[in-house]
């Protein structure tokens, strides 16, 4: 008797496997278009011998209503949108025009630019500017006038600094205007006084 070699071995190994295999397939598939033929054939009737078809008929109705809502809901939605950003340009249209008119700043002193994307904003643009022009209004009021007097003489203080005289001319007329400034400053006194004539 001649023994079966390695090789020959594995050959054959392989062909009874790939064979085996390839039967297998076919058969497998010719089980599953069977199955699915006859499936497709007992569905209703196995539906119905589980009692289930009242609650698939009122889920599908659901899903049906389900839908056609949200799709009525989205176009209603989409309507409402354009309707807010219609107003919303509309809005800013007009509070960019008064910025422009009135001088309303924004946080680097440019002109400000309205841009509103919820209605929160508005009242954040609207007491800026409000509070823009009642600064104005009250640093004119009889009572801060100083303030506008202190700019002017802080001018005039820097005039004089810049104008070349002679340093006792400038501590005179510096320590005047301080005085008239209101502003404390410890300046050496020999220069404030006055030269006797």
């Amino acid at each position: 008797m001649k023994p079966i070699r390695s090789n020959e071995l594995n050959y054959l190994d392989t062909l009874i496997h790939d064979k085996f295999r390839k039967r297998r397939q076919n058969i497998e598939s010719e089980i599953e278009s069977a199955t699915q033929k006859q499936t497709d054939k007992n569905y209703p009737k196995f539906v119905e011998k589980l009692g289930l078809k009242a609650e698939i008929k009122a889920f599908k109705e659901a899903e049906v209503k389900l839908k056609k809502f949200q799709e009525q809901k989205e176009s209603y939605e989409n309507k409402l949108f354009a309707a807010k950003q219609a107003a919303a340009g509309k809005l800013e249209s007009k509070m960019n025009s008064w910025a422009s008119i009135r001088g309303w700043k924004n946080n680097y002193n440019d002109t400000m630019i309205v841009a509103i994307k919820d209605y929160d904003q508005i009242e954040n643009y609207l007491t800026k500017a409000c509070k823009q022009e009642t600064e104005i209004a009250v640093s004119k009021l009889p009572k801060f006038k100083v303030k506008h007097d202190l700019d002017l003489l802080e001018e005039q203080a820097k005039n004089v600094l810049y104008s070349g005289r002679d340093i006792k001319d400038v501590w005179k007329h510096l320590g005047s205007t301080f005085k008239a400034s209101g502003v404390p400053v410890a300046a050496p006194k020999e220069f404030l006084q006055l030269e006797s004539k």
